[in-house]
């Protein structure tokens, strides 16, 4: 983890994304519309990488990197051709609040998202 991870998150499951697809499709509410879909619940990233580690029934092993080393480093790596397109902006976005409204496509077509419980399916390859 970079920083304390706190950053609110509202995954979404593929499930909900292609019902969602399906019903704007049927619903004359949604002509025209954009919307916002996600998740049915609302956690920090850390604790979705938690639940992670729990579906797949493995203790959890994180450790925190403070976001100033981190950024120092990349600074650093910067230096090689390699690592030149590496920003210290995929660690911060950890940190950083992405959760939307998806009232809009309640309201229109009824999209009713599950929360985050991860299944033997959803993480292990078949």
């Amino acid at each position: 983890m970079l920083g304390k991870a706190d950053g609110l998150r509202q995954p979404v499951h593929c499930d909900d994304v292609a019902n969602a697809c399906v019903s704007a499709l049927r619903s004359t509410h949604a002509v025209n519309q954009a919307y916002n879909i996600a998740g049915g619940e609302t956690l920090t990233y850390k604790e979705m990488v938690l639940r992670v580690f729990k579906s797949l029934d493995r203790p959890p092993r994180l450790f925190s990197v403070p976001l100033s080393l981190f950024k120092f480093v990349v600074m650093c790596l910067k230096c090689f051709p390699r690592y030149k397109y590496w920003s210290p902006a995929m660690a911060e976005r950890m940190n950083q609040n992405l959760v939307f409204d998806h009232e809009g496509a309640m309201e229109d077509f009824d999209y009713n998202p599950r929360a985050f419980v991860l299944l033997e399916e959803d993480v292990l390859p078949r």
